[in-house]
């Protein structure tokens, strides 16, 4: 208080301002921002008013910045949040899909006793709430598309049909994705009902068709 009083009389010419017989010190890291601005007004001969004018609007843009944090924190805690309540129902998904494996393949059949492809997706997720159409052309409009590079576990993956040509045919639930973008699904096959493969499969590989979440 005794300094911003001398600074003030001195701004007012009531008393001679002299500064300590010393090296000033360079300007670099070692000084903290508001040293070098006090010196910097003591140079230039800045009045008090102005000084306190200018360390108010200092403060203002720090405790600006400050909020802008807080609020970018705050953000990124929520979609963890969020990350973190899909990651939890898609392992429940996953292992809800996992108790029918063995289960026959059957044309339009949608029960535990067998499934076609479509009866399969669309049963598993029924038991979370989500009605997914009855069709596997049908289903890859039921959720956001996404690339293969994007893929996450309870992504729904559809393929073109035993005789590869034309559009969507099959599909399947995303079960694991690895490192180099290939990745696991369970889905109830004509051959074997209801399996895990894997889309580097020769018979997948050639007739796989695209991808869409609807977690």
């Amino acid at each position: 208080m005794g300094y911003l009083c001398t600074i003030n009389n001195w701004a007012q010419g009531i008393v001679p301002f002299s500064m300590p017989d010393k090296e000033e010190p360079a300007i670099g890291h070692s000084s903290s921002p508001l040293k070098l601005l006090f010196m910097s007004f003591i140079k230039r001969k800045i009045s008090l008013s102005t000084l306190l004018v200018l360390l108010a609007i200092t403060i203002t843009s720090f405790t600006a910045q400050s909020q802008q944090l807080s609020h970018r924190k705050q953000g990124t805690v929520l979609e963890q949040l969020e990350q973190n309540s899909r990651n939890n129902i898609v392992d429940q998904v996953i292992n809800y899909a996992y108790r029918f494996r063995g289960t026959p393949y059957r044309y339009g059949a949608m029960s535990p006793r067998a499934f076609d492809c479509s009866g399969f997706t669309s049963y598993v997720f029924k038991r979370f709430g989500i009605d997914l159409d009855r069709s596997s052309r049908g289903q890859i409009f039921d959720g956001v598309r996404v690339k293969q590079k994007d893929l996450q576990p309870g992504d729904l993956v559809f393929f073109q049909g035993r005789s590869g040509r034309g559009g969507v045919g099959h599909v399947g639930i995303v079960t694991k994705v690895n490192e180099d973008n290939t990745f696991h699904f369970i889905h109830s096959a004509c051959s074997s009902g209801v399996t895990e493969s894997k889309n580097t499969e020769s018979y997948y590989s050639r007739r796989y068709v695209g991808a869409c979440r609807v977690l």
